[in-house]
């Protein structure tokens, strides 16, 4: 019995840093999907532009588009630059806190003295997956932007359709919903 007990103390060591390698899987994930949507947005903004390129018309609502969009994918590519960075340091932090688990074992297994080994790998791990934590706030706020500028685009180039009441309450609200 007493095999047994140090057996499962290093198995349950080396699973422990499975919860950061599952919270860096999903977060691999979900930035993936976002890099994706961003892609995709470029691509269909793009084309966008292109045509209105294509027109040569100086017409100034042609002129005010042409200016957002050029905007939209000034701030896309942004986007996906950090997105991309984030991802990085999301799949090191991943391979950190994998290779911390085997250092564990590999500590565990052949007594060595060094079980600050592990600890530093999880200690960068964390720092990696922190850094990428703050890419991804920055990029959010990015995307706010990007959104406010798309209302913006929009409520201007309706306004003069739009009933007086409805100028006053978005000119007011819409802000205020995407604030911090």
């Amino acid at each position: 019995m007493d095999e047994t007990n140090p057996a499962l103390g290093i198995l349950t060591s080396m699973i422990t840093p499975a919860v950061l390698i599952m919270a860096s899987g999903s977060l691999i994930m979900t930035t993936s999907q976002r890099l994706s949507r961003v892609i995709e947005r470029v691509r269909k903004t793009s084309q966008e532009f292109m045509q209105i390129e294509k027109s040569h018309d100086k017409e100034s609502a042609n002129e005010a588009k042409r200016r957002i969009l050029y905007t939209l994918l000034e701030k896309s590519a942004r986007r996906s630059k950090l997105l991309t960075r984030a991802m990085t340091f999301l799949y090191v932090s991943l391979g950190l806190f994998i290779t911390t688990s085997l250092a564990i074992g590999v500590v565990a297994i052949t007594h060595l003295r060094h079980t600050w080994i592990p600890t530093a790998l999880g200690m960068i791990g964390a720092g990696f997956l922190f850094c990428a934590s703050a890419i991804l706030i920055i990029e959010s706020r990015l995307t706010y932007s990007v959104i406010a500028d798309e209302v913006d685009f929009v409520i201007e180039t309706s306004r003069p359709n739009a009933p007086e009441f409805v100028k006053k309450a978005v000119r007011r609200s819409w802000r205020n919903l995407f604030k911090l």
